[in-house]
């Protein structure tokens, strides 16, 4: 099987992200006209999939950022069940390739409640844009794979920079201080390749162990915890195997107990004081499974072992996020083609149509077959 083009498009997203920060004027101008006069006091962002883990991902920085609420929320879960009292609100639905139709729904129940809404997608046609008050294109490209990747950090800093934007507009952030937020994003987009690059050779080094896993568990805490439901996504979107995963406080509260000699866990090992019970976790845990697998800095580890990814995080609770998705991302890639899978294509390419669930536009959802 040939490089897939899931790998290329994890390898862009260095380049993506410092296009989307540089750019972010021209992409977030027609969010930023519309919403600059608006009493806005709280905000909702709906997205399902990888895009609620994407706004998931953004949510700690755009509340230190704007000093306000925001909620993020399956669109379903909005649409037949959320109150919301407060008419000051913005709800952001978002969906890569624009065609779901729950964020469709979840658009129109904010619109049906007198509520802000703005659209956000890759698809320059997307269904959603015609549910909401304003656009805003993800410029990442069509990302022609079923498993997203650069479209995942890329909808993160989409978001970022329409609330950054905004938030210049109506004086509640300094240029100095947005710039310095910038210089942050940078420093940590400019170490995504050297994790790319170790997370290869990690890989190689796991990959006899982890091919015939049949259940796995991602464990993380913190800024990450985005990462720990997109990695879990992106392993069974394309590994196909029972992956699930958890804040490491949830862990501890019971799930622990299911473990066994076959469970294989991945720990996203970020900086904080979570850190050190993370190892203590696993010195617990080695006693019931040999298949642990540390990802993180060299901070505080003592023991190397060869099944670890030790590298040089930058380490930003903000925004290292997109560095510690990058492991999961590589195992979601690799795995399968060693397994005979093809990660580009999903299991069903007309899932979507078969259950109803998005309208398929034949651009975003054209998967070519020539590298099976």
């Amino acid at each position: 099987m040939s490089e897939s083009r899931m790998y290329s498009y994890i390898c862009e997203t260095p380049e993506v992200l410092r296009n989307i920060i540089c750019n972010r004027k021209e992409i977030t101008e027609q969010f930023t006209a519309y919403a600059k006069d608006k009493d806005i006091q709280q905000i909702y962002v709906l997205g399902s999939g990888t895009s609620y883990h994407a706004g998931l991902s953004a949510k700690n920085y755009l509340e230190e950022l704007l000093g306000m609420k925001v909620f993020c929320m399956y669109p379903t879960q909005f649409e037949r069940s959320e109150k919301v009292f407060n008419k000051h609100t913005l709800v952001i639905g978002m969906s890569q390739g624009g065609q779901s139709l729950s964020t469709v729904a979840g658009l129109d129940a904010a619109r049906k409640q007198g509520l802000y809404t703005a659209a956000v997608s890759e698809n320059p046609s997307a269904l959603i844009f015609e549910h909401a008050d304003t656009r805003t294109l993800i410029q990442v490209g069509n990302e022609q794979c079923g498993a997203k990747t650069k479209g995942y950090a890329g909808t993160t800093v989409t978001l970022m920079m329409m609330l950054t934007e905004l938030a210049l507009e109506k004086g509640i952030v300094s240029k100095e201080k947005a710039e310095a937020y910038f210089e942050r994003m940078y420093r940590v987009i400019d170490n995504l390749g050297n994790v790319t690059k170790a997370a290869v050779e990690w890989y190689g080094r796991i990959r006899d162990e982890f091919l015939p896993a049949k259940r796995i568990i991602v464990v993380g805490y913190d800024g990450m915890y985005a990462d720990v439901l997109e990695g879990a996504l992106k392993i069974l979107e394309t590994v196909r195997q029972g992956v699930t995963g958890y804040d490491i406080e949830e862990f501890f509260h019971g799930i622990y107990n299911s473990v066994t000699e076959s469970t294989h866990i991945f720990y996203l090992a970020s900086k904080g004081d979570y850190k050190p019970r993370t190892l203590r976790l696993i010195e617990v845990l080695k006693e019931w499974t040999p298949h642990n697998y540390l990802i993180g800095s060299p901070e505080g580890i003592v023991e190397q072992n060869s099944k670890n990814l030790i590298c040089n995080f930058v380490e930003d609770p903000l925004f290292s996020s997109w560095e510690y998705i990058i492991p999961m991302q590589i195992v979601a890639c690799l795995a399968p083609q060693d397994l005979g899978i093809n990660p580009d294509i999903p299991k069903d390419p007309l899932f979507h149509t078969k259950v109803g669930s998005k309208i398929l536009d034949g651009v975003r959802d054209h998967y070519k077959l020539e590298n099976i």
